[in-house]
């Protein structure tokens, strides 16, 4: 019966592989074992996040966005459409670092696109406003 204990000394040699250790004795059968000298995989690359380069903007969006004033209610609509479609949903999360606007701001711009008809907000207290698009 044969051992698992490498043998070197005399057994060290170059084959076309690479280096030999040695050899090793399983089952009455001699095991070369070859250094290969193989470098480390480079590690995975991560995959960029889904960024749409365009959104479809619905044609009454268009005409309710034509009757707003503020330049605030135009700018988030437009930021709830695209967040909805990168997303694949359609409600979308209010937070301030999603839309980048204050608080107050970001709340009456809301509101307008709620009394327009475009979207209809769900919120409780300090909690983010959620816009589901109609």
């Amino acid at each position: 019966m044969g051992n698992d204990h490498v043998r070197a000394g005399d057994n060290w040699g170059h084959t076309e592989e690479g280096l030999t250790l040695g050899f090793v004795m399983r089952h009455g059968r001699r095991i070369e074992i070859i250094d290969r000298n193989e470098p480390d995989p480079e590690p995975k690359k991560r995959r960029k996040p889904f960024e749409p380069l365009f959104v479809k903007v619905p044609r009454h969006w268009v005409s309710g966005l034509g009757q707003s004033k503020s330049a605030s209610t135009y700018q988030l609509a437009l930021l709830i459409l695209w967040e909805a479609f990168k997303q694949g949903t359609k409600e979308v999360v209010l937070s301030t670092a999603a839309t980048g606007m204050p608080r107050e701001t970001k709340g009456r711009a809301a509101r307008e696109l709620a009394e327009l008809g475009l979207i209809r907000l769900k919120g409780k207290g300090t909690k983010a406003l959620r816009a589901t698009i109609l």
